[in-house]
């Protein structure tokens, strides 16, 4: 398993993994779960951009997107901020991550949050890495405490979910950097 930075010329094999993962799952926002495929090719543009930290609106960090592949199938995708700020720090983290939902219960969550751990010390990200897990998402706490994170004592923050504006409710976990 790897990780492959999104790319321009990625695929309808990476779009229909995209519809296995639902808009909004756990406060993972994926946009493109229902859009048409014509629209694709622009949305990983705006990936692409995102990551040289071009376009950005002036609450947004540069943020790089990759996927999870297995056997050269993807399998996964998983975002990582460049930094924090203030209000990041509260709710939503360095990382986010999903897994196409036929491919669950394999391990790809682990390996995807390991990976993805060990991107964001490549790319300098500095200190913890956070990560936040809704209280309710016992799989994706499992994976924080297998790959070594620590729930940050007690703390309940609030987190903005996306388009909606809809609040709820987020743990926050901190890495140690010991991946």
């Amino acid at each position: 398993m790897y990780l492959q930075p999104v790319a321009l010329t990625d695929g309808r094999e990476f779009y229909e993994m995209l519809q296995h993962i639902g808009p909004d799952e756990n406060g993972f926002i994926n946009p493109v779960n229902g859009m048409e495929y014509a629209r694709f090719s622009g949305w990983l543009k705006k990936q692409a951009d995102m990551a040289q930290g071009i376009g950005l609106e002036d609450w947004m960090v540069p943020a790089s997107t990759y996927w999870l592949m297995a056997d050269g199938i993807p399998v996964g995708k998983g975002n990582l901020r460049h930094r924090l700020t203030e209000a990041l720090a509260e709710a939503g983290g360095h990382i986010g991550y999903a897994v196409d939902s036929t491919q669950r219960g394999k391990g790809y969550g682990k390996a995807l949050l390991r990976l993805l751990l060990e991107e964001a010390g490549r790319i300098g990200v500095a200190g913890d890495i956070l990560v936040t897990i809704r209280p309710d998402n016992i799989a994706s706490r499992r994976v924080a405490e297998a790959c070594g994170g620590r729930q940050r004592s007690g703390h309940i923050t609030g987190s903005h979910s996306g388009n909606d504006n809809k609040k709820t409710g987020q743990t926050s976990w901190k890495s140690v950097r010991s991946f």
